[in-house]
């Protein structure tokens, strides 16, 4: 693994919004304008990997969100098995696409993994009560949302894959953002950033080892995405061995649109030889079996061989079905 890129050092948050700018109500995306008259389609949502709500497409702000007789918030829960993880989403749902943050806490420091469009300064406040933030990583474009205006506020940098930056909508002129571009970067001691591609060229996970989490984990947001199947609290391995999958690989979640074989292989590359306890995805939590199950890389690689083979049939030959864990 390379070494820190990041001291690790929490910092405290006061609250630096740019209040005004438009912000997708449908996806969450913030925009560098004010202009409704100019701004009058969102380029995320218009992407097919993302969707137009039946209502179309209009915008909001910080500020108006912050007025709205609705009440908008950020709501903080911390994970049932690791409190240290506490999940962050905006309350009542109506913007976005039900984006949630996660923040991490570590003993090396504060990561926010992904984001949210909205921040107040009650939100604020909670976080710094937390012991604020040393970094804040994105899994993919659907998470920028308002990531200038969070960088701002607690004055730390912002990292994402150099391959997806053609999709930030803000401009990154006096902004604290980084690019990555290894496929394997340590963040904080502990914490490894793995771009596996697929979702995005450039869609992340986060790996967090033994001590730094309660058990090793795999933060995936969308780059793998979790199935009804991997959430059957003990299920009997005979129930769940060759042939049944716990996650799927798409492109286009909404969409249902399929990666393809290679590109499944290459986020199992990406993943593969990282100690895996526990799964945080888009919206779920899976956590390994009891013994004797299969454990959560066995899992992953057999559900990416699951998807490739309904692909390619029965009789192929892909270079996937001769990795193993």
């Amino acid at each position: 693994m390379s070494q820190p890129i990041h001291t690790g050092t929490n910092q405290l948050g006061t609250l630096k919004t740019s209040d005004d700018l438009l912000i997708c109500r449908a996806c969450g995306t913030q925009y560098d304008t004010t202009d409704s008259k100019a701004l009058t389609s969102c380029r995320i949502c218009d992407d097919p990997r993302q969707y137009v709500p039946p209502s179309g497409q209009y915008f909001t702000t910080l500020s108006q969100l912050s007025s709205d007789s609705a009440g908008y918030h950020l709501t903080f829960n911390p994970d049932e098995r690791d409190p240290s993880i506490i999940g962050i989403r905006i309350e009542p749902p109506g913007v976005g696409i039900g984006q949630r943050a996660l923040l991490i806490q570590t003993p090396q420091g504060n990561i926010l993994w992904d984001l949210v469009s909205y921040v107040d300064e009650d939100a604020v406040k909670k976080i710094n009560d937390l012991g604020g933030l040393s970094a804040i990583v994105i899994s993919h474009p659907h998470f920028y949302t308002s990531w200038k205006d969070w960088s701002a506020t607690f004055n730390v940098p912002v990292y994402l894959a150099g391959l997806d930056k053609e999709w930030l909508n803000r401009d990154v002129e006096g902004a604290n953002v980084k690019f990555l571009s290894g496929r394997h970067t340590t963040i904080i001691p502990g914490v490894t950033a793995i771009i596996c591609g697929g979702h995005f060229p450039g869609s992340m996970a986060l790996h967090t080892a033994k001590g730094t989490t309660k058990v090793p984990g795999l933060f995936h947001a969308d780059t793998i995405y979790t199935v009804p199947n991997a959430l059957t609290p003990d299920i009997a391995t005979t129930k769940h061995g060759k042939g049944h999958n716990s996650y799927t690989f798409m492109w286009s979640i909404p969409n249902m649109i399929p990666l393809s074989p290679d590109q499944i292989l290459g986020i199992w590359k990406a993943l593969k030889g990282f100690e895996i306890e526990a799964t945080y995805g888009f919206t779920t939590v899976r956590y390994a079996g009891k013994e004797g199950e299969a454990s959560i890389p066995e899992r992953i690689l057999e559900s990416a061989k699951v998807c490739v083979r309904r692909m390619s049939g029965e009789k192929s030959e892909h270079e996937i079905f001769g990795e193993t864990v």
